[in-house]
């Protein structure tokens, strides 16, 4: 591989990561901002879960958008996002865990592999889907 190849699939992939990040924040800002315009008063339960879910979503976009933007490898761009999603998950329950009812942080460590898998699967579906062939008529 030639170094200039190299150095544009080192550039697609921190590009993807940034696609990623990018997707993550979107998401948990729309979930944010939606909580009071539907009568979720800030703290209590039903926020909380509202938040979980929208917590939930980020990820699987993250995921999503690392696998679908990823110029090659994209299983390993997935991985390599839950990797960074569970890291930041167990760092905030360790650190901010007592702050918060014990079933939210539980869901948001049980809910990684589901953003996992339905993020890569959704993304490469989307990815690799088949073209309807144009001549059979």
């Amino acid at each position: 591989m030639s170094l200039k190849r190299f150095a544009w699939l080192i550039l697609g992939s921190l590009l993807a990561m940034g696609a990623a990040v990018f997707a993550l924040i979107s998401v948990n800002l729309i979930g944010g901002t939606l909580a009071p315009w539907l009568g979720f008063p800030a703290g209590g339960t039903g926020r909380l879960a509202w938040d979980l879910a929208w917590t939930i979503a980020g990820g699987t976009a993250a995921i999503a958008a690392a696998t679908y933007c990823a110029p090659a490898a994209p299983r390993r761009h997935a991985l390599a996002c839950f990797a960074a999603l569970l890291l930041a998950a167990v760092y905030a329950v360790t650190q901010l865990g007592g702050d918060f009812p014990r079933w939210f942080c539980i869901g948001l460590l049980l809910s990684l592999p589901l953003q996992g898998w339905l993020g890569a699967t959704w993304a490469l579906k989307l990815k690799y889907r088949r073209q309807p062939s144009q001549d059979s008529a």
